[in-house]
């Protein structure tokens, strides 16, 4: 008799909760909003106060997790974040198969109370919105364990949720970087650069996309427009003319390198480099010796080498999505 009587208690307490009035149903996520406003504030440690008091009561509440997991990537917890987010989605995706069979005819009383609930509305976490910034944030997490397949498939999956595209964009042009698909960073890139943006860091990242894919014009053009803003962008200009077989302008940037920072070897190596190239290999060799390097010359300087990414956008403000209701 329990079983029954347990089902019977459950679907009048759905049929409560669908025909609840909108604005007391917004009130059943007061305490998710507020929270979610605190970590807009910066307030983080109010939030995860708030939030977990909330949980003790609706364990399965979904948005808690949500912006718990946020809260404490706010805090710099990121292990606690990923565990927390990874949790997040693994049930939204679940009970969202789940709604899916029920819409192809699964029956109700086929699943458990508390599924049941959650399946037709109980959790926020299925607007477009929360799911987005869900997925971002999981995307910043897989980034910065170096998982960039990974962060590539959750950067990709924000924006299908509609989280704000520049943003979405940006990290997957850096990631597609990372895993060496050039015309996948172009694309992310063009994409960019059409809605209007611009900054010295995105000329870098078409600087460096450009001398894969084979514009070196590009490269040049750009590495040079912020070399002196990123000593980066001076030392991929130096390699980009080292890789044409510009041996003469590429020393010319590194020697000017080794004025102001004389021991620094990167310098000194493709310096060295660069004279065996020209001819000058008494004088690469004294570069060699003067790091302490007893290789001979020849067998240590290939004619291409690797330019230097630089990590750009690691910090973000997330879009929080305190008010998402569909």
């Amino acid at each position: 008799m329990k079983k029954p009587l347990a089902l019977f208690m459950g679907i009048v307490l759905l049929a409560f909760c669908l025909t609840l009035p909108s604005g007391f149903a917004q009130e059943m996520y007061l305490e998710e909003n507020r929270a979610c406003s605190y970590l807009e504030k910066g307030q983080v440690d109010e939030a995860i106060l708030l939030l977990k008091r909330k949980l003790r009561r609706y364990p399965n509440n979904f948005d808690c997790h949500l912006y718990l997991g946020l809260a404490y990537y706010l805090q710099g917890d990121f292990e606690t974040s990923m565990k927390t987010l990874n949790k997040v989605e693994f049930e939204t995706e679940r009970l969202e198969k789940a709604k899916a069979t029920m819409s192809a005819g699964k029956k109700m009383e086929d699943f458990s109370q508390e599924d049941a609930y959650l399946i037709q509305g109980g959790g926020l976490v299925f607007t477009k919105g929360r799911r987005g910034v869900m997925k971002f944030a999981l995307g910043m997490l897989y980034r910065k364990n170096e998982d960039f397949k990974s962060a590539s498939k959750r950067f990709s999956e924000a924006l299908k949720y509609k989280y704000p595209e520049l943003e979405a964009r940006k990290q997957l042009l850096v990631v597609h970087c990372h895993l060496k698909d050039y015309k996948e960073a172009r694309k992310q890139l063009d994409k960019i650069i059409k809605a209007g943006e611009a900054s010295d860091e995105l000329r870098f990242l078409e600087g460096f996309v450009g001398n894969y894919l084979k514009d070196e014009a590009k490269a040049i053009e750009n590495f040079s427009k912020t070399s002196e803003i990123f000593p980066e962008a001076k030392r991929n200009l130096a390699t980009v003319y080292y890789n044409q077989g510009s041996y003469d302008k590429s020393l010319e940037i590194w020697e000017k390198i080794l004025e102001v920072e004389p021991e620094d070897r990167g310098a000194l190596l493709t310096a060295a480099r660069a004279y065996f190239h020209l001819g000058q290999k008494e004088k690469a060799q004294e570069y060699f010796d003067k790091m302490g390097l007893t290789m001979e010359v020849e067998k240590y300087s290939p004619k291409k080498m690797p330019l230097i990414l630089v990590d750009f956008y690691t910090e973000v403000k997330f879009d929080f999505q305190c008010q998402a209701l569909d």
